[in-house]
């Protein structure tokens, strides 16, 4: 970065590029002699994170007495301007933003009296309109504390004042509620006076001058042209700051690879000045798939480092010349991988055997016209290949985590149901098979009426169907379910505009509808991926193991919520009827409720001798933080899920027979072990973050098995047929944030929830793996790198599974002889093309899935040698 305006940094998922940064934040300031803040720019989904991680690292690599500040989440840019603002010995060294903090809507209301303000400095009827402001205040500018006589000589006083002597009057008119800050950036100011002001003094002046019958409406037209004026002052503010400051770091960098809002606040010429333009003296990217990206837009992403405050226009220029030389290196190396992959296409299935075990780009007598034109194209890509490579390596970082395939063991396809890989799917039958047919057949008659157009084709009545029942009633509601995807699925909804496809369409619709089975709780969840992944999550929870579900469609989530929740409790309530000799029906559960109560009644010895149990685990801890987790634990053991499963249950268990159940299981994965590993990872935290945890924990329910739908977030209630279990929970995109972080948290312990059903918006940059090493991918996706986010969320540096010594368990599920079946095909085969093909965009039609998914499997040796290696040297 000496020589150069940034750097992308991409290692693999779960390699700690959060530290990595941090690192690179902490040598900036120092280098820079903390005359000036860093500022990150993070997704709104991990805007708590940053900060906890900044904690952590203080702590642990910063020696004592450093005295570096890292801010709290900043969540709008008159937030961000602020604590820019602040004088040296109180200002952040770190300030961590969201990335819509400088892209959302002017709304924090005394800098919008300030720009009021401003805009009547130089207007001859100043005092008027003034006045007006100061009447109306609270009405237009949606202020409480503008309101009433009291309000309104605030207001007229502030009006007076200089902006800068804000604070000390706001502090003397409210005494009460006092001002942490100036709350007008001088640097905003200095930007505003340069602005043309007519379009907010003209919204100004239709402001009502007397009260009169319409003054509310009058008040609302007026509020509307002061927030479109206020808009664009705003952006023309921010466009003309002139800040100046060492260092960005962008996390989840691909965001900006198109001109989005984000992207544009990059903007750094003449014609096009972005908020973050020429503010920047250097930028680092974060991002984990480089591969993921067309070319094109990871020329665009270098092309974002446009937005530093260059030295001269010499250096600009030789930017420019460098990133088209890498575009042009990287043009030739996907020209020769599109050769090669249409030359391996070309491939037979008689041509498989002497493929299967090239190691090597040598052409070898014997071989096929075919085989040895794909060798032949495969040894120029690689030299192409690493030429680009070469360019491109000062500018992309990326390391990757070695063995792979020790770290991970994969289940696909019917492998769900007893671990053995046949190589085929899961089966559908009884009532389920009619339904699929139709399903297919539909989807072949909209495929025929979209031939020949250019927008990818996805098979929503196929794939909704794939997934779940739910989801394809939900599909055909609202012709596509709603999805938790972040781009929009507009440009895929089924073209049926023809009348005669539209009838056929209608036709298969109607007859799929009258073949489901019956809308029922058994009828439903015989769904054969449903029951495949409800099957293989009791069996784990059995084991005692935490698991995470990834679902595509909201309507599945919801489903597999409520079908593993049934199936828990069932199997519950078979337990405790067994083990008790009772009958099999919810009164066992009381029964169940009574040996808890019995032995872990506080007012019981058994209570101390539990608890002196838990704290022999924790001994590292302080004694608060002792007491809270013994607290935690004894909620938890409290529970059927827990008698159920680790204890001897009998109604004549004593405190002896419960503790026994602490060591049940086999060594290093005892609920003991947990416990301790638990108690060793608090100790490693900060005071911040481990209270965190602990409140998450005291909050989240547990309710043994009787609990209402008030306990949890309305986005994961079902309409109908609800059974809520405390211990299996649903986070999709309608989930709170607060939801999110406290099941984020709580899943990361021994702890509540022991099944996590995530969407997407689990699926990127958040850590889900302290104590859960199995994911089932119960929806699949045709972008590889997809697949491997999700994964990523628990295998990561200090998981679960490396401290037990065993691999992440990886289900791929998918219905066989469908379209399901195709994408799991394809998606295992892009995964071997994709970083050889960078920036071939995955095209889901149906003619090139077809093709795709025939496609003689690339060689593992040779698909190695035709990635890139991206890696720094390592070395003295």
């Amino acid at each position: 970065m000496a020589d150069q305006p940034g750097v992308v940094l991409a290692d693999e998922v779960g390699m700690g590029k959060t530290y990595v940064a941090l690192a690179v934040a902490v040598s900036v300031l120092e280098a820079t002699g903390r005359a000036n803040p860093v500022v990150v720019l993070v997704p709104a989904a991990v805007a708590e994170k940053w900060p906890r991680e900044w904690q952590v690292f203080a702590e642990h690599c910063l020696p004592p007495g450093h005295g570096l500040r890292g801010s709290r989440p900043v969540k709008r840019g008159s937030d961000l301007l602020k604590m820019l603002d602040d004088p040296p010995e109180e200002r952040q060294h770190l300030i961590f933003a969201t990335h819509t903090a400088l892209t959302g809507r002017l709304t924090d209301p005394l800098i919008r009296l300030a720009l009021l303000r401003q805009a009547t400095r130089y207007d001859r009827d100043r005092d008027k309109h003034r006045r007006v402001l100061a009447k109306h205040a609270h009405a237009l500018l949606r202020e409480p504390r503008f309101r009433g006589a009291a309000g309104e000589a605030l207001v007229a006083t502030l009006l007076e004042k200089q902006p800068g002597r804000w604070k000390q009057v706001w502090d003397r008119g409210r005494p009460e509620d006092p001002l942490d800050d100036d709350p007008v950036p001088a640097a905003l100011l200095d930007a505003v006076s340069g602005l043309n002001l007519e379009d907010l003094r003209q919204a100004l002046a239709a402001v009502p001058v007397y009260r009169t019958a319409n003054l509310e409406e009058r008040l609302k037209v007026a509020r509307a042209q002061l927030e479109w004026a206020l808009g664009e002052v705003w952006k023309g503010a921010l466009q003309r700051l002139d800040v100046r400051l060492p260092l960005l770091i962008l996390d989840e960098a691909h965001h900006v690879k198109n001109r989005t809002q984000l992207g544009n606040l990059f903007a750094n010429t003449v014609d096009e000045r972005g908020a973050l333009g020429n503010m920047f003296e250097r930028m680092l990217f974060l991002t984990a798939t480089p591969f993921q990206l067309n070319h094109d837009e990871l020329i665009r992403i270098l092309r974002r480092f446009h937005g530093v405050r260059w030295s001269s226009q010499a250096a600009r220029e030789r930017f420019d010349d460098q990133v088209e030389e890498i575009q042009n290196g990287l043009n030739r190396s996907r020209a020769a991988a599109l050769r090669l992959e249409r030359a391996w296409s070309r491939l037979e299935e008689s041509d498989a055997p002497q493929v299967a075990s090239a190691a090597t780009f040598d052409v070898q007598e014997g071989q096929s016209e075919r085989v040895r034109t794909a060798i032949s194209a495969a040894a120029a890509a690689h030299d192409e290949l690493r030429s680009a490579e070469k360019l491109l390596r000062p500018w992309v970082i990326r390391h990757t985590r070695a063995s792979r395939t020790q770290r991970r063991d994969y289940h696909p396809g019917r492998a769900i149901l007893d671990g053995h890989d046949t190589g085929s799917g899961l089966t559908v039958e009884g009532d389920a098979v009619l339904p699929f047919l139709l399903a297919a057949r539909a989807e072949a008659i909209a495929n025929l009426h979209r031939a020949g157009k250019a927008s990818p084709v996805r098979g929503y009545y196929a794939y909704g169907l794939a997934s779940s029942f739910e989801a394809y009633a939900d599909t055909r509601a609202q012709r596509i379910a709603k999805l938790d995807d972040l781009e929009t699925a507009d440009d895929c909804t089924p073209d049926t505009s023809a009348t005669a496809a539209k009838d056929q369409l209608r036709w298969y619709v109607e007859r799929i509808k009258a073949a489901l089975p019956h809308d029922t709780v058994d009828g439903w969840a015989a769904h054969p991926k449903v029951a495949a992944t409800v099957s293989r999550v009791v069996e784990l929870w059995r084991r005692g193991e935490k698991v995470l579900v990834f679902c595509f469609y909201r309507e599945t989530g919801r489903a597999l919520r409520n079908h593993i929740s049934r199936a828990i409790r069932r199997e519950i309530i078979d337990r405790a009827a067994q083990a008790l000799g009772r009958p099999a029906d919810d009164d066992v559960l009381a029964e169940v409720d009574a040996i808890a109560e019995r032995l872990l009644r506080s007012d019981v010895s058994g209570y101390d001798a539990f608890r002196k149990r838990v704290a022999s685990y924790v001994n590292g801890l302080d004694d608060e933080t002792a007491q809270r987790v013994q607290d935690v634990a004894v909620r938890f053991m409290r529970t059927p899920s827990f008698l159920t499963r680790y204890v001897d249950l009998s109604p004549s268990l004593t405190i002896e027979g419960l503790l026994a159940g602490l060591d049940r299981g086999a060594p290093g994965a005892t609920f003991a072990d947990q416990i301790s590993a638990f108690a060793a990872a608090l100790a490693q935290q900060v005071d911040k973050e481990r209270d965190d945890v602990l409140n998450a924990l005291a909050s989240i329910q547990t309710g043994g098995i009787r609990v209402s739908s008030e306990h949890f977030d309305t986005a994961e209630h079902s309409h109908d047929r609800e059974v809520l279990l405390p211990n299996v929970r649903l986070v999709n995109g309608e989930a709170k944030p607060a939801t999110r972080e406290t099941l984020m948290q709580t899943f990361n312990t021994p702890f509540f929830p022991e099944v996590l059903i995530a969407s997407s918006v689990m699926a990127e940059g958040v850590d889900l793996h302290h104590a859960c090493r199995h994911v089932i991918h119960h929806d699949l996706d045709w972008n590889p790198s997809t697949l491997e986010q999700r994964t990523g969320r628990v295998d990561r540096i200090g998981s679960q599974a490396a401290r037990v010594g065993r691999p992440v368990v990886v289900y791929e599920p998918y219905v066989g002889g469908t379209h399901d079946e195709k994408m799991f095909r394809v998606v295992k085969d892009r995964e071997r093309w994709f970083g050889i093909v960078m920036g071939e965009s995955p095209d889901s039609s149906e003619w090139a899935t077809e093709r795709q998914a025939a496609r003689i499997s690339l060689p593992p040796a040779l698909a190695s040698a035709l990635t890139m290696d991206l890696a720094t040297p390592v070395g003295p």
